[in-house]
């Protein structure tokens, strides 16, 4: 039995007649009976009864025909399922992301941006940092990548979404917190806290170079072991870090903490959104490339 045959079936069904059903179907009248007649022969089981003007269902004919048309619905189904997913509009994207861009705003506005753009896409998004997303895009696991590191891989495209300073953040009775910009100097005696060196090892090793050449004698240098620790430590004075002024200018007003411009500090902190470059036409790829694209800034 094949799928044609329930087709022709459930035709025929409907307009009792096989005249009517091969026109419907833009088939000849003769193949359509002997194929009618070949399922009844293959079923064992009558499922017409025909008069002079026509045909009629019999009992088993009628819930034969209730099954092939749920049966041909279902397959309708699962085709527009399968064409959405190949079209990029149905279906989940996974998506790889650093924990410390959710509160810059950038990720959140993709996010937005590509579910207006396809608003029948199931969206997953999975916390790990650039180098584990490097990897997740290799295996599969993530179709799109946000984060903070740009890859060195021909295998992988990367597109720079946001870049921005890095300053002082330090507690709002700090000693420092007076002055519209401080100096590396300035930073004597003090302990400094930062992110962990493996999920920005660049950043990492370049703020501590910095540092050094200025010759600055900090109080201890140490790592937090994520963005809301290193916020709590800040705020009760205990050391003072690095942040981007954007992410600063959301997590300062819920912290307790002020940011502040470090005149001899020249670095900058980007967000990268990074994906196959194999898969840059894939439909759900190509809309999420493009909502990036008008949202660089």
């Amino acid at each position: 039995m094949e799928l044609r045959h329930l087709r022709y079936f459930a035709t025929i069904a409907e307009e009792q007649n096989f005249r009517r059903a091969a026109t419907r179907l833009h088939v000849s009248q003769s193949p359509l009976s002997r194929q009618m007649k070949d399922l009844e022969e293959e079923m064992r089981v009558e499922l017409f009864e025909r008069d002079g003007r026509g045909i009629r269902l019999t009992a088993a004919g009628k819930v034969f025909a209730e099954k092939a048309r749920s049966i041909l619905a279902d397959v309708d189904t699962a085709v527009e399922e399968a064409r959405g997913i190949a079209d990029g509009r149905l279906g989940t994207v996974a998506i790889g992301f650093e924990q410390g861009a959710t509160f810059t705003g950038a990720l959140a506005s993709l996010m937005a941006a590509f579910r207006r753009r396809v608003p029948h896409v199931g969206l997953q998004l999975i916390a790990m940092n650039s180098t584990e997303q490097w990897t997740a895009l290799h295996d599969g696991t993530i179709s799109f990548g946000y984060g903070a590191r740009r890859p060195v891989d021909d295998t992988l495209t990367a597109m720079e979404m946001t870049t921005d300073r890095l300053g002082l953040l330090l507690a709002l009775d700090h000693r420092l917190a007076a002055r519209p910009e401080v100096r590396l100097a300035d930073l004597n005696g003090e302990r400094v806290i930062l992110e962990s060196g493996e999920s920005q090892p660049e950043l990492h090793a370049a703020i501590v170079s910095a540092v050094h050449a200025q010759e600055v004698a900090l109080a201890g240098l140490a790592e937090a072991a994520d963005l809301e620790a290193l916020l709590a430590l800040v705020a009760i004075g205990d050391a003072v870090t690095f942040l981007p002024q954007r992410t600063a200018e959301v997590v300062a007003p819920l912290s307790s903490v002020m940011w502040r411009p470090v005149a001899d500090l020249d670095l900058t902190l980007s967000d990268v959104v990074t994906w196959r470059t194999k898969d840059a036409n894939l439909p759900v790829v190509r809309a999420l490339i493009e909502c990036a694209a008008t949202m660089r800034s």
